[in-house]
């Protein structure tokens, strides 16, 4: 009888490095599992990380003062996407 032997992948996160000037230059973290690469934003790991909560996708990790550059996790919370978009069309419409 041969039995299948699972391989533990390990997951090993990189960063954070400095975003493009598309995403406001925010911090991201680059996240290798295996043969699969991805990225996220350092507040969501953050936030992640501090509460142990996992995110959905359509989940979004606000600042609550609107600055991008404060990572503090008091700072973090899980909002809804369109709760977030709709902060921030109306904060860029203040300014």
């Amino acid at each position: 009888m041969v039995m299948a032997v699972k391989k533990k992948v390990v997951k090993k996160v990189y960063g954070p490095y400095k975003g493009s000037e598309e995403n406001d230059g925010r911090k991201i973290y680059v996240i290798k599992n295996g043969q699969k690469t991805t990225s996220t934003n350092a507040a969501r790991l953050d936030y992640k990380k501090a509460t142990g909560k996992s995110l959905s996708k359509k989940t979004h990790v606000d600042h609550k003062d609107n600055n991008h550059k404060n990572g503090k996790v008091s700072n973090l919370k899980a909002t809804s996407a369109s709760k977030n978009i709709a902060k921030g069309n109306k904060n860029r419409k203040s300014t």
